[in-house]
């Protein structure tokens, strides 16, 4: 047997798909495990261009203009007869010159492999989707008489509002925007006694000020130009017996803010155009984002009206400062919009990590909007990383430094505590305030600070 001879029957005993082309595509030498492969007698595929075959629909994408392309070794998947999945890597074969005269490529069957890989997958979603289920039955035990919340500020605050709900004590909930003083004025009125009476939610910055005395107290018929027949009550009157709350009540007029005040001494009013006198029995619950104090001193705000709305006041701690409720708050939207829109979502834990390190300048908001968002715009039974805004996202090298094994844990451990004396020294003007925000001493915050050289 000469050389040749050789050569091809060392060529031709490999079970492996082996394909020799020349840089135009046209097949110059291929294996008998080529045929096999493709279900195609392997003579019939010498001098054949790759391009007719990929049109004809024997396998697809091509090694060729691949390697042509890039001048090295490829891998990739290739998709063969009857969807068969093929795992096939092409190299360039170059003459003493240097220049490209072939391009030889071999392939696996990883059709199984990538069977397994998918059922793998839909596996892996399953236990994400019990997983999930799990935490959002824990964040059902995360509630305290219905508000969802694990932190400390939640479980003194539903103390407060359970304590004030029996007696009929104006209360002024204060708090950022967004933070849930609208679902704590709902709570106030359901713990009460007036709970089977109705909740009317006044929106003061929402009611143009030449129409608010009309919303509030109503008006008779034709009291004035486009008013509907036969007259109207007004949210104060339709509150009878049950809970008044005054969203917002810093954006109100000065002028507005006279007839409020007035509503609230003697419970007693009058409907625009009308002349007869409307007893309304209800209790008051105000809320502001606004600092009422301060608006008081610059003469925005009466000062009359800011004691008789500020008997009891509450405020609501903004979503930064209480993050162990964020877990929580997210499984319970994360199941509310699944039910409300038909879908099966699950929290990758990367993305659960990531919520619960983010500020959340809207506070509950602004969490429950956008998880209603991932919920309808993400394509895939998990949600990942890739599926937040990017706003949402934090930078890639958090996660660097989380798995920077590099370092000793001792030095990470100091990374983190530096970086949380900073932030108290953004946020507090003093060390005894930085020190009952971090839980330490007040000798230990400012050892801290020399220590990391903190300003």
């Amino acid at each position: 047997m000469d050389s040749w001879n050789e050569y091809k029957a060392i060529f031709h005993s490999l079970q492996d798909d082996i394909l020799v082309t020349d840089p135009d595509g046209f097949i110059v030498k291929a294996s008998e495990g080529t045929g096999t492969v493709y279900g195609v007698k392997t003579k019939d595929l010498m001098g054949r261009s790759v391009y007719d075959l990929e049109k004809e629909g024997l396998f697809t994408p091509l090694a060729t203009p691949k390697v042509v392309q890039s001048n090295k070794r490829v891998t990739f998947v290739q998709t063969g007869p009857n969807d068969q999945k093929l795992l096939v890597t092409g190299l360039p074969v170059h003459d003493e010159n240097g220049k490209l005269i072939r391009i030889v490529s071999y392939s696996h069957d990883v059709t199984e492999l990538m069977e397994i890989k998918a059922g793998m997958e839909e596996m892996s979603a399953e236990m994400e989707r019990v997983r999930n289920e799990l935490n959002w039955l824990k964040s059902q035990q995360d509630t305290v008489d219905g508000i969802i919340g694990r932190s400390e500020d939640i479980r003194k605050l539903v103390a407060t509002a359970k304590q004030i709900s029996g007696v009929d004590v104006n209360v002024l909930l204060l708090g950022e925007s967004g933070v849930g003083k609208s679902e704590m004025a709902r709570f106030i009125h359901k713990q009460s006694e007036r709970r089977d009476h109705p909740f009317i939610e006044v929106n003061c910055g929402a009611i143009p000020e030449s129409l608010f005395e009309a919303e509030l107290f109503g008006y008779e018929d034709g009291a004035f130009t486009g008013a509907r027949k036969g007259g109207r009550m007004g949210l104060a009157e339709l509150a009878e017996g049950g809970t008044l709350f005054l969203d917002e009540v810093g954006e109100l007029s000065l002028s507005n803010q006279v007839k409020v005040l007035k509503l609230i001494q003697e419970k007693r009013f009058y409907r625009v155009g009308g002349r007869k006198e409307i007893h309304s029995d209800f209790r008051l619950v105000s809320a502001t984002n606004r600092d009422l104090e301060k608006a008081v001193s610059e003469k925005l705000f009466r000062e009359d009206l800011y004691f008789r709305l500020n008997v009891v006041p509450i405020t609501l701690t903004p979503l930064r400062d209480r993050r162990e409720d964020i877990i929580p708050l997210v499984h319970n939207f994360l199941n509310k919009f699944c039910q409300q829109y038909n879908r099966k979502r699950v929290m990758d834990k990367k993305v659960l990590h990531e919520l619960s390190q983010l500020d959340w300048r809207g506070n509950v908001r602004e969490l429950m909007n956008l998880i209603e968002r991932v919920v309808v715009t993400s394509n895939t039974p998990i949600i990942h990383l890739d599926d937040l805004p990017e706003p949402y996202r934090l930078k890639e090298d958090t996660y660097s430094e989380m798995n920077n094994f590099s370092e000793s844990l001792q030095e990470s451990l100091e990374k983190v505590e530096k970086r949380k004396i900073e932030e108290a020294k953004r946020k507090f003007r003093t060390t005894t305030k930085m020190a009952e925000a971090l839980g330490i001493s007040q000798p230990s915050v400012v050892r801290k600070m020399k220590k990391y050289r903190i300003n």
